[in-house]
């Protein structure tokens, strides 16, 4: 965990302060009418639980920043602090939801981990909807927020390793900055369907998460803003899950 999700959660917090009302009404919707729970790991401090609880859903988060969980319950939103690849929340719930790359943080065999626990807390047939970044293409994105201005920023690529390095740079009014490097594992698409195989979901769906409408994409696409759809296989559930590397199988 870098210091920009711990030490400086409230200014994550506010750089990441965005209109989310119809993207949050486009995941309820891929969720399906009858999802009345959904659970998102590594919630951080609540940008998408609160829209959920808003709707009339119970939004449950998991986040390891103990400032994150904190932030999250003084919005008076449900949030456990644990590792989403080892928490045990004792119930099942209609549907779940990771946006913004936050699976990228994971190794191969954290991802493996991290997938066979959501299995265990999503009910047959649920959805979970992980907006993750596939192919090691560079990129950037500029934004302002609350007087801060942001820059994330691809600058290291690696295929051979399977690991990219992205940096982060918040500006302050009064000029200060704060800035990290995070290293990220470098998913391409045989890879990623690889790592989905071996686990208890299958893709069902891909859309593009930078594109008006979030339209679908054909499988084995490639971008950093991807919303993938998968859906938690019955008879899979409680299976050995394989570590899979980042070359694939």
């Amino acid at each position: 965990m870098t210091e920009l999700y711990e030490r400086h959660a409230e200014l994550y917090d506010a750089a990441f302060a965005w209109g989310i009302e119809d993207e949050v009404d486009w995941l309820l919707d891929r969720l399906g009418p009858e999802c009345r729970s959904v659970l998102e790991p590594g919630c951080g401090s609540g940008r998408v639980l609160e829209p959920l609880a808003r709707r009339g859903v119970e939004a449950v988060g998991i986040d390891r920043s103990a400032r994150m969980v904190a932030l999250a319950r003084a919005r008076g939103l449900e949030a456990v602090a644990a590792d989403m690849t080892d928490f045990d929340l004792g119930r099942t719930f209609d549907g779940a939801v990771c946006p913004i790359n936050t699976l990228g943080h994971l190794t191969p065999a954290e991802l493996a981990r991290h997938l066979e626990r959501m299995a265990r807390h999503v009910r047959p047939g649920a959805r979970y909807l992980v907006q993750l970044q596939i192919g090691g293409e560079p990129h950037s994105s500029q934004w302002e927020a609350n007087g801060l201005r942001v820059t994330w920023t691809t600058e290291h690529v690696d295929r051979a390793a399977g690991r990219q390095q992205e940096r982060s740079r918040i500006e302050t009014r009064s000029g200060d900055v704060v800035e990290e490097v995070h290293e990220l594992t470098l998913w391409t698409p045989a890879a990623w369907a690889a790592a989905v195989a071996e686990s208890p979901f299958a893709e069902t769906a891909l859309y593009d998460g930078a594109g008006d409408g979030y339209p679908p994409v054909e499988p084995g696409a490639e971008g950093p803003m991807l919303w993938h759809e998968l859906t938690r296989e019955d008879d899979q559930v409680g299976a050995p899950v394989r570590d899979v590397g980042p070359g694939g199988a």
